[in-house]
């Protein structure tokens, strides 16, 4: 990614702030029960999935020059699901899915 800019949706799963593109969201559902928290569910841009997060925080704009890809011998080391960038920011450091 060279120019331009991505809107995302930015949520607190507990362990990180994580990025999604706000295209790719299909709705965002409070839970309900003594945990509490949130369920986005994707899939605009791809396949349907479901991620929990503790909070949605808004959006953010991030411009090409703050994206960074995350690189493949790191990106094989992260257990789960992977992100394949990583939005920093002056204030921020963000986990792009």
């Amino acid at each position: 990614m060279t120019t331009g800019s991505v809107d995302l949706l930015v949520v607190d799963d507990g362990a990180a702030l994580r990025g999604y593109d706000c295209r790719d969201v299909v709705r965002v559902e409070e839970v309900a029960g003594e945990a509490g928290g949130y369920l986005v569910r994707l899939g605009r841009l791809g396949s349907l999935r479901e991620i929990a997060c503790r909070e949605v925080l808004g959006s953010v704009v991030l411009s090409a020059r703050e994206i960074r890809p995350v690189p493949g011998a790191l990106r094989e080391r992260i257990p789960g699901e992977k992100p394949w960038a990583v939005g920093v920011t002056q204030r921020e450091l963000y986990l792009l899915y």
